[in-house]
């Protein structure tokens, strides 16, 4: 509670203490209290002590009872009252409070008249997040996670709404351009102080602290353009023109990260003479970046368009696929793409939301091959923002985005995840000579979303160093939703074991196929009859059911939830494992159907069998498997369909700001 008349008023070095009269002004705050101490103001041998007002102001005492007016009452039992205001002034100093001291013989010893000007401090927000910017909501202030939470939400204004822009993003530029820029904006509002000019020394700060200075933009006067008030370099400005409601726009400049938790606090202060006398404050939550499963509607698919034709027919049949899905087929020009094949690799397409707006966001990886260009000249643009991550250290094959998925929602041991989780590969020092990690910065970002709580497992031990060489999610109709997919050699050969045991042993793998160096035919028995290589899949193998295990428990997976795809590796030059004939797990989901990496396995009555086999697992979950040939444009370079694609998908239907804070 702000206190009044701090300076003691009365002389004591005057020789005629008596018949004294002050006058002083100040200004109070509408709904604020303001206390006064009457016995530090009264003089010696003060009694009595006799109250006044004009105008709207009201009087009570510490513990709240409302005090006479014009009457003696007993300063000994009066040594503080609190003024209050309900309403501003329309005029400077229109009330004032009069305190007359008397002895005990009731004679005047002085008076005191302090003239009153109400001003209202208010800043206001969409607290509720309804869409609309109630006045004065209780808990503005604050941010509350839930579908019965509170506080307001922020979003990263990264997209690019004006296409000759000299700016790379929207949030680049210090003015604001267009409606379309403001769609993208937050808007706050300062409430009508009641003056336009405030009382001599008085002025209005709009403030944030120098590190959220660095992280948005706010702007005023958007019916001529916007002016930038704060921003980076600037952590304060002046409010003019309080005799109106004023409204700002807000935007966002940084995404949540490890030294940011994505709150961004702004106050309103009353100044005087430099001295803070009153604030209020309002609190936003800058929207997190959201990435989405495999089991969410496809919009969009993206491919390169290699120059020399090897996807040619590739393409084609993808085109069917994506047709049946209900979504586009997106053909990247060799101009934007050098002939990077890798789509997957470079990018993560996912959203960023606030209310009544969602914009999706490129998530762009640091390898920065062919394809670097490709975010930002294709996708960036209206509601398709941009954020990446960059670092002094050199990027590993573990920072391209093979390496990085999220699981459907699921509820682990009570807590419930309803974005699903995040899932990046990492490293085991204890097995790996070499080890690599994926980048601390893009680590930092991913878990600093928090709303997907993200975790590693090891992707290490292949060559590539993709989770994706190893395990998919697919929609399901089950409790779950979906199953996890993982490669196993196991399976892999058994099936191999099975059609030898059936006098097969002569049928050819990768029949008709050829590495740069020759043929790639072999048969059944060549392939069980290589010890090594049946050493090095148990190897791997051991690998996968370690990533098994923690997959199950980080996602609460039982066995019934996991299909087994057959796979197969070989190890490189530094012992880590590359794919051995087309790895059907990497795939690409469009809904109910799949994009499969045609195997180019046995085939037993002009019938694959290693196709057979995954089209027994997997259609009476309702999925319909289309079998791809990748193998000379995809395979041969060491990757796979999903590698060489990427999807833009529908967003959750939930809000992330609904969610139960039970794992944040």
């Amino acid at each position: 509670m702000r206190k009044l008349l701090e300076v003691e008023i009365f002389d004591k070095r005057s020789s005629d203490p008596k018949e004294r009269n002050w006058k002083y002004e100040d200004v109070l705050v509408v709904g604020q209290p303001a206390q006064i101490s009457l016995q530090k103001l009264a003089p010696p041998q003060s009694k009595f002590v006799i109250l006044n007002t004009s105008g709207e102001i009201e009087l009570f005492t510490s513990t709240e009872q409302t005090l006479s007016m014009q009457i003696p009452l007993v300063l000994e039992h009066l040594p503080e009252i609190n003024l209050l205001s309900r309403t501003f002034s329309d005029r400077i100093k229109d009330r004032f409070l009069q305190v007359s001291f008397q002895d005990e013989n009731r004679h005047q010893l002085s008076q005191i008249q302090l003239n009153l000007t109400v001003v209202r401090v208010c800043l206001d927000v969409d607290a509720d997040r309804d869409g609309i910017i109630e006045e004065d909501n209780p808990h503005k202030a604050d941010w509350q996670w839930g579908s019965n939470g509170h506080g307001a939400v922020l979003l990263v204004n990264s997209d690019r709404d004006i296409v000759y822009s000299n700016e790379e993003t929207d949030g680049e530029e210090r003015l604001i351009k267009s409606l379309l820029d403001l769609k993208d904006f937050s808007l706050i509002i300062v409430r009508k102080a009641g003056l336009r000019d405030l009382p001599s020394g008085y002025d209005f700060y709009l403030s944030v602290n120098k590190d959220i200075a660095k992280r948005i933009r706010i702007y005023d006067e958007l019916d001529r353009d916007g002016y930038e008030l704060i921003g980076p370099g600037r952590t304060s400005a002046k409010i003019r023109d309080t005799d109106r409601d004023i409204l700002l726009a807000i935007e966002g400049l940084s995404y949540p990260d490890v030294d940011f938790d994505g709150l961004v606090e702004i106050t309103l202060s009353l100044v005087k003479d430099e001295k803070y006398l009153y604030s209020d404050r309002v609190i936003f939550k800058v929207a997190p970046w959201i990435m989405t499963p495999n089991t969410l509607s496809p919009i969009e698919v993206f491919v390169s368009r290699l120059s020399n034709g090897v996807n040619k027919e590739f393409i084609e049949e993808l085109r069917k696929v994506v047709g049946k899905a209900n979504a586009q087929l997106d053909i990247i020009p060799f101009e934007l793409h050098q002939d990077d094949r890798w789509m997957q690799d470079e990018i993560e397409i996912g959203y960023a939301q606030a209310p009544g707006h969602l914009m999706y966001v490129v998530f762009d990886s640091p390898r920065d091959r062919g394809l670097v260009d490709f975010p930002k000249t294709k996708l960036l643009g209206i509601d398709f923002g941009y954020v990446t991550r960059k670092s002094r250290y050199e990027a590993t094959k573990l920072d391209s985005f093979g390496n990085l998925e999220v699981s459907p929602p699921v509820t682990v041991k009570g807590v419930h995840y309803p974005f699903g989780r995040l899932i990046f590969g990492g490293t085991r020092k204890e097995i790996i000579f070499q080890p690599r990690r994926m980048l601390k910065v893009l680590r930092d970002f991913l878990y600093a979303q928090k709303i997907q709580a993200p975790f590693e497992i090891f992707s290490d031990w292949l060559s590539v160093g993709h989770i994706d060489e190893f395990m998919t999610f697919v929609p399901a109709p089950t409790p779950k939703g979906f199953k996890l997919l993982l490669a196993s050699t196991n399976q892999f050969y058994n099936i191999l074991k099975s059609l030898q045991q059936q006098g097969h042993g002569c049928v050819l793998l990768r029949q008709g196929k050829r590495f740069s160096r020759g043929p790639a035919d072999i048969s059944v028995s060549d392939v069980l009859d290589d010890e090594k290589l049946t050493e090095d899949n148990h190897r791997f193998q051991e690998y996968i059911d370690w990533n098994r295990e923690v997959l199950k428990q980080e996602l609460d997976l039982g066995e019934e939830d996991i299909i087994e795809l057959p796979a197969l590796f070989e190890k490189d030059k530094d012992e880590r494992a590359e794919t051995f004939s087309p790895n059907m797990v990497n795939m690409i989901v469009l809904k109910q159907h799949l994009g499969i990496p045609k195997p180019s396995g046995p085939k037993i009555d002009n019938q694959c069998q290693f196709e057979a086999y995954v089209k027994e697992v997997l259609e009476p979950l309702g999925l319909i498997c289309h079998f791809i040939d990748d193998w000379e444009p995809y395979f041969l370079g060491r990757g796979e369909i999903h590698c060489g694609t990427n999807v833009r998908r529908q967003p959750f239907t939930q809000k992330w700001w609904e969610v139960e804070p039970a794992f944040l």
